[in-house]
């Protein structure tokens, strides 16, 4: 039981990134494009579940835990780090 308790609790902390992407996209006509944003807080999403699944597969191998881990965060900040020049690239007014 003990080793299934950190994947849950990571793949529920992945549910705000698609709710955030369901907030962006709400009101949007059917068959409209996604607007980018939401498809990288689905992103972001998708990425924790697979870090979560990630740990499950790793189970007791620090070394494959440890694997998972560093390729979870570099890809969430990879996405923020998208994300952010995304919203600042939209910007308008003065810099």
């Amino acid at each position: 039981m003990t080793d299934y308790v950190i994947p849950i609790v990571l793949a529920l902390s992945s549910l705000p990134a698609f709710i955030a992407a369901a907030l962006i996209s709400r009101g949007r006509p059917r068959g409209a494009p996604v607007p980018p944003l939401a498809r990288i807080m689905r992103l972001v999403g998708v990425a924790i579940l697979a870090g979560a699944l990630g740990l499950l597969w790793a189970g007791e191998d620090d070394t494959r835990r440890l694997a998972v881990i560093v390729a979870m965060v570099v890809a969430v900040n990879g996405l923020g780090l998208v994300l952010l020049f995304k919203l600042g690239r939209g910007r308008t007014g003065p810099r």
